[in-house]
């Protein structure tokens, strides 16, 4: 049974959105304001960030209207490089990418929860984030619709939201308001090549996510021209409020409170409309996690849809539900290993997931190189969208990919050889595999 085709582009474009603005655009600029010396270097690198985005949606446009199928960056790399390299990506990803960022992120919702809601009854935070995961897999379990239902309406909330801080920003800021003094001495700035990997390294993890829309390929409506249509609309709109609430933190705070600032949404939302504007953003903030946890439960469970078409032992996985159409234990399975991820390392898992930034980039840079490969391999396939700007574009996007892996290592070392650690024992993983089924 095939999973049907029931999402048009409006859905679609708003995965992209929900897929790129999580948790990150809340807390990142203050990271980046503290590598960089400047307000201009702190936009700049934003801007790149936004570049790199496009380039790698346009790359990934041709590749998802080419291959139209559940599965994304996974189908891409199997189809050019073979099926070692597509396994590597499906075990990272399911593995640890997504299923870790799933418990961190409902971790985090959970937290922002507690300032609203007493949540002893149901064991604190932990409990809380578990029932997150739990109650969204059930819904995405009941079907793509009403999976994607409940994130169009986050997805229009935080953007809403976000909208009306960079608005407001306009009017106080633009209006001649004085701007807030550092709350704390602001450490110097790293010098500016270290400064930058750090920065970029954060910007890189804040604009990922657009790719997981190509994941839901196989249940999207005339894919040949949704999915370029889609990526380009969720991106313009993804890099216009990025660059927006970059400017306004930057505006209401300046560099250097930026750089202080714990909560620098909050902060310059109160800076603006005093603490009924905080509350606010920090409720917007809530709902954007939470529709990143929905976001990665719909379209990572199809990377282990697709691997378990291709993997004996995880047959299971290519499962559709007889009724509702869905991926249904491939969602139990991610959202299972998710929650087994949150009991084990009870939540604290933000550094484990900084750390490993460098195998996700490892897998978008390859993915992209895959329209160079396949190009080659299959010269006259029907190609419905080719990507613009190539083959600079995609190069642009796969040397930017090198750049966020080096970047990776130079200011995560330690984590970095982890994750290159975890890579290697899925390498061996598949090859005993390969080597029993012989």
């Amino acid at each position: 049974m095939q999973l049907k085709r029931e999402l048009g582009l409006f859905s679609a474009a708003l995965v992209v959105v929900g897929g790129i603005i999580g948790s990150g655009i809340f807390f990142t600029p203050a990271a980046t304001a503290a590598a960089l010396p400047s307000a201009p270097w702190v936009l700049f690198v934003w801007a790149l960030g936004g570049l790199v985005a496009l380039a790698g949606a346009l790359t990934y446009a041709e590749l998802g209207a080419m291959l139209p199928e559940a599965g994304g960056a996974y189908v891409y790399i199997r189809e050019a490089f073979g099926p070692l390299p597509a396994f590597l990506s499906a075990w990272m990803n399911a593995g640890l990418i997504s299923s870790g960022a799933i418990a961190a992120v409902a971790m985090g919702f959970a937290g922002y929860l507690a300032r609203f809601v007493p949540l002893g009854a149901v064991g604190g935070p932990m409990g809380a984030a578990a029932i997150t995961i739990v109650a969204l897999a059930a819904t995405n379990v009941l079907g793509i619709r009403p999976g994607v239902a409940v994130q169009n309406v986050l997805t229009i909330a935080k953007i809403a939201a976000l909208a009306g801080l960079v608005v407001g920003g306009l009017v106080v800021v633009g209006g001649g308001a004085h701007v807030a003094a550092p709350a704390a001495a602001t450490p110097a700035a790293p010098s500016l090549a270290r400064g930058f990997a750090a920065a970029f390294v954060a910007v890189l993890f804040t604009v990922g996510g657009w790719q997981q829309m190509n994941m839901i390929a196989g249940e999207i409506r005339d894919p040949a021209r949704n999915i370029p249509r889609a990526l380009a609309i969720g991106i313009g709109i993804v890099i216009a409020v990025y660059l927006g609430v970059t400017g306004t933190y930057l505006g209401a705070l300046g560099r250097d409170g930026l750089a202080t600032s714990a909560a620098p949404a909050a902060d310059t939302a109160a800076r603006i409309g005093g603490a009924a504007a905080a509350t606010a953003i920090t409720v917007a903030a809530m709902l954007s996690i939470l529709g990143f946890v929905n976001v990665a439960l719909l379209t990572n469970a199809r990377v282990v849809f697709a691997l378990g078409a291709d993997v004996p032992v995880l047959r299971a996985a290519g499962r559709v539900h007889a009724r509702f159409g869905s991926p249904w234990v491939a969602l139990v399975m991610l959202g299972g290993w998710s929650l087994a991820l949150l009991v084990v390392t009870r939540g604290s898992i933000g550094t484990l997931l900084g750390g490993v930034v460098f195998a996700d980039w490892i897998f978008f840079a390859l993915g992209a190189a895959s329209v160079f490969r396949l190009r080659a391999l299959r010269p006259d396939a029907a190609r419905p969208y080719r990507a613009l700007g190539y083959p600079w574009l995609p190069a642009f996007f796969v040397a930017a990919g090198v750049v966020g892996i080096v970047s990776a290592y130079v200011s995560e070392l330690r984590m970095s050889l982890f994750g290159t650690g975890l890579l290697a024992l899925g390498a061996l993983l598949w090859l005993a595999a390969r080597a029993r089924e012989r």
